[in-house]
């Protein structure tokens, strides 16, 4: 049914939709490749490596010996909604990866909305 815009009705949304995003892609032979560029290209110069590679190691470790997988998250994330975070030593933590699945990219400390929730 095709309906009158001069007698103000209107056919669609009064808003103009979000074009979304492709969805990140986590398995397959391209993902881990896809994730360290998208890391090397947030690792800022002045970040060696050799800072970074004790949170993997730790990661490994805890869960060898806790036989949870454990991961390292970034605190605020490389990709997010509204922030994207660095690569760097300040922003890692490692943590199970429930905790992280659940965070996803939603979610970082002193993020804007959580000072909304405390009026």
């Amino acid at each position: 049914m095709f309906l009158d815009l001069v007698g103000g009705e209107c056919p669609g949304p009064l808003f103009v939709p979000v074009k979304r995003r492709a969805p990140l892609i986590t398995s397959g032979k391209n993902a881990g490749r896809r994730r360290r560029r998208r890391e090397r290209r947030a690792m800022p110069p002045w970040v060696r490596l050799s800072d970074i590679r004790p949170f993997y190691r730790e990661a490994k470790r805890l869960t060898r010996e806790t036989g949870v997988l454990h991961v390292v998250d970034h605190i605020v994330p490389l990709d997010g909604k509204i922030v994207c975070g660095l690569h760097a030593p300040h922003n890692l933590r490692v943590i199970p990866w429930y905790e992280n699945a659940i965070k996803g990219w939603f979610y970082w400390p002193g993020m804007p909305f959580e000072q909304l929730e405390l009026l």
